[in-house]
């Protein structure tokens, strides 16, 4: 008994010492430190899209004004022009921008007009393109074409020597039976049946003509004779005298004066004995087939973009956009705004050939002060006639 004591103990301790817990030492471990929060601000550096630039009319003229705007609408010139302008109707043009009107007789590029937008325009104005001529221009059929940055935006056609300019700017053509070379000159335009002499008197000679000057006479469209000028007798003034034993057959005759081989005259009387036969007047195909206001159009074309527009808050810039066929230049389209029945503003176009396309004038409505919804209406008047209206609702300024 007295030796399993000693036994027992020692087991009682290893086995406490197998079970007893172990406790280590360990390192403290770092606080994590959380990740940054990521922020997502919207882009507040977005770039605005430029408007494109609108040419809404293209007009011809002898003449413009301080700005720039046209004096004297034409299709046609004399044939003493020198100088003519090509006037674009523009806006939302950017600085930079390139205008440039290639002028032609026929297929034959006889110049061009360049202009650089210094500054960017915003609403419309007028920008001539002016082109200066050497010498006079000859008779004829013409067209300027017109590009923006090298692309083509359209043309305009006109015509020299038509007799449809200003008779201040023509070099007069007028007959007589006899012409001394003083005194007042009995200007006839019909002749007697058996007559035998006409002199053909040329005014306003420009002063500084240096080529040979010489005439064409024609009766009822055929060549009568070609002659020389008659002794020169006073200053700036030249007579040609057709003269024939036998009376001059009757009819309808037209004279042309030349300096070298460029018309600077031209002019037509009549012998008694026929009735010439009056031409029939050119009776237009022109027609109007769309009107639509609307807020953009495609540069260039014209061609209206986006829903019509019938009701708007003003200031709104808008556009008159009008399809028409068989425009030629002699036509003539205006486009009247009437505010409460009360014509408000007119635009007119003309000179223009369009087979089929789109004519495209922007407007800049202004805000309405009133409480209360104004009536608009916007009509086309084709060669006077009315083609199309259109009603338009403005609503009072916010």
């Amino acid at each position: 008994m007295d030796k399993a004591l000693p036994v027992l103990l020692l087991a009682m301790v290893l086995l406490g010492a197998c079970t007893a817990p172990v406790v280590q030492s360990q390192r403290p471990l770092p606080t994590p430190t959380p990740a940054a929060a990521s922020v997502l601000t919207p882009d507040t550096n977005t770039e605005a899209r430029p408007l494109d630039p609108i040419i809404g009319q293209l007009v011809l003229a002898m003449e413009v004004g301080n700005d720039e705007a046209p004096k004297d609408q034409r299709s046609a010139f004399p044939v003493n022009a020198k100088q003519l302008y090509l006037v674009v109707r523009a806006s939302d043009m950017p600085a930079g921008a390139r205008l440039t009107a290639v002028w032609l007789r026929g297929a034959t590029e006889i110049g061009r007009s360049e202009r650089e937008i210094r500054e960017s325009i915003g609403g419309a104005r007028w920008i001539a393109l002016g082109f200066q001529s050497a010498t006079p221009l000859p008779s004829g059929e013409y067209s300027v074409r017109l590009f923006l940055d090298d692309r083509f935006v359209d043309s305009v056609v006109f015509t020299v020597g038509s007799g449809r300019g200003s008779a201040s700017d023509q070099t007069g053509l007028v007959f007589a039976t006899d012409f001394s070379g003083s005194g007042t000159i009995q200007a006839m335009s019909e002749f007697p049946l058996g007559t035998t002499r006409v002199v053909a008197i040329l005014t306003d000679v420009p002063p500084d003509l240096q080529e040979e000057l010489w005439s064409r006479w024609s009766v009822n469209g055929s060549v009568l004779t070609e002659l020389g000028p008659d002794e020169l007798r006073t200053a700036f003034v030249r007579s040609f005298t057709l003269q024939r034993a036998e009376p001059l057959p009757p009819g309808l005759y037209s004279v042309q004066v030349f300096a070298g081989q460029q018309p600077i005259a031209e002019g037509s009387f009549l012998i008694a004995g026929v009735t010439p036969t009056p031409e029939a007047p050119v009776v237009g195909n022109a027609v109007v087939e769309d009107l639509r206001i609307v807020r953009a159009v495609e540069p260039g074309t014209g061609v209206p973009v986006g829903a019509r527009v019938t009701q708007v808050r003003g200031p709104a810039r808008l556009y008159v956009a009008v399809l028409v066929r068989d425009l030629q230049p002699s036509d003539v389209l205006e486009v009247v705004w009437e505010r409460a029945g009360q014509e408000w503003n007119r635009q007119t176009v003309s000179g223009l050939t369009l087979p089929a396309n789109w004519v495209s004038l922007p407007f800049d409505l202004p805000a309405e002060s009133g409480g209360e919804p104004v009536e608009y209406s916007v009509s086309v008047l084709l060669n006077g006639t009315l083609a199309q209206r259109v009603p338009l609702t403005v609503l009072p300024g916010a």
